[in-house]
């Protein structure tokens, strides 16, 4: 009997340690966008709140999306309005997009990637980057997309999967 109740609580303090550290984990999966969101500044730049879907080209899989988009990287100036002497895009200026997603309404998450932005000769802006997954995620995954007015479109890339952003500015 002692062996049972024995392994029967080590089984029990195993889920429980499982639900403190899964409900701890969850509870800030978040927290890095809901700040970056309340944060995001008011802006006719690429910067501020962007709201929107997500939609996989390879499967089914679509969701809702948000996108905070932050003020540049700290120690580098603001270039965005840089036009060379051809005439030419600006230089890329990274900038921190904080992402989060749903995915078929089942599930959430949140990530954060850094994009390099440039403002083209037209006024639009073109960003693009990369984020790192796990492999079994489709590990890397590379963005691309433009900013026209309140307008964010873009697309996705990695091993597994493809698909599209399409999103409005937040005012």
């Amino acid at each position: 009997m002692g062996i049972i109740f024995t392994n029967m609580t080590r089984a029990s303090l195993l889920c429980f340690a499982l639900g403190l550290l899964l409900t701890t984990s969850l509870t800030s999966c978040g927290t890095t966008f809901r700040t970056a969101w309340k944060k995001a500044p008011d802006s006719n730049s690429v910067e501020g709140r962007w709201e929107g879907t997500w939609q996989s080209s390879t499967s089914v899989s679509r969701g809702q999306l948000r996108c905070a988009v932050d003020k540049p990287v700290p120690g580098r100036h603001d270039v965005l309005d840089y036009v060379s002497a051809e005439g030419s895009i600006s230089p890329p200026l990274p900038r921190c997009f904080f992402y989060h997603a749903t995915w078929n309404g089942a599930a959430s998450g949140s990530y954060t990637s850094f994009h390099d932005v440039q403002r083209l000769k037209d006024g639009s802006i073109v960003f693009k980057g990369d984020y790192v997954r796990p492999k079994w995620a489709g590990g890397v995954h590379h963005y691309e997309g433009t900013i026209r007015g309140d307008d964010f479109t873009a697309c996705y890339q990695s091993a597994t999967d493809h698909g599209t952003y399409t999103m409005k500015r937040v005012r």
